[in-house]
């Protein structure tokens, strides 16, 4: 009877330590994704020099990227004004609402993308009282570059200075984009971007 405990503590003791071993190794093989967003500011040229702010949503599936884009950009021909009130302004904004995929190539704590897709854009010329809106399609493209950390850290707030918590995988980028739209009114331009998100697997690190 004795014997018989014994072989069936040692059999449970067995499977429990089996469940625990894959349990750990489930745990290991957990991944963060790769989702992040960025703010992005810029100069942009559709003929006339202009203001962009921006905003992304990016997902990545391996080295495939899928962004939505939302870009606004701002060109002021003139501005009549009382006294330091604007009363009176000549302007054009166009915004933008995008979907694009492409790829995206990660090494280390620095990543490169390119990317293409398809817009729906909004135009507004403004001449004192006198608006006037179209709308249209167009082909949105994007190259871009970015730095973030290339391991998990604590995360940082008040500008960086501060560390918190334990250490992470979400984290802050910085980088420049250059972007585009081919469309009825096209335009091109030249910005900073500034992400927040999970922008690399960060597999098993502590």
């Amino acid at each position: 009877m004795n014997n018989f405990s014994l072989c069936i503590a040692f059999f449970l003791l067995i499977i429990s330590s089996t469940f625990a071993q894959e349990k750990r190794d489930f745990i290991k093989v957990q991944e963060n994704p790769i989702v992040f967003s960025d703010f992005i500011l810029g100069y942009s040229n559709s003929g006339k020099s202009a203001v962009t702010a921006g905003f992304n949503i990016n997902y990545q599936k391996n080295n495939n990227l899928f962004t939505f884009r939302t870009l606004q950009t701002i060109s002021v021909d003139k501005i009549d004004w009382f006294l330091f009130v604007p009363i009176s302004t000549v302007s054009n904004t166009t915004t933008e609402f995008a979907v694009l995929y492409g790829k995206r190539y990660i090494e280390d704590g620095i990543s490169y993308h390119f990317s293409g897709g398809i817009s729906y854009n909004i135009n507004e010329d403004v001449n004192g009282n006198l608006k006037t809106r179209d709308n249209f399609a167009g082909f949105p493209l994007e190259i871009g570059m970015s730095f973030f950390k290339s391991k998990k850290e604590r995360f940082r707030v008040f500008y960086g200075l501060i560390p918190v918590g334990k250490p992470t995988s979400f984290g802050r980028s910085i980088g420049f984009k250059l972007y585009a739209n081919i469309a009825e009114k096209s335009y091109v331009g030249l910005g900073l971007t500034f992400g927040l998100g999970w922008h690399k697997i960060y597999k098993n690190e502590k």
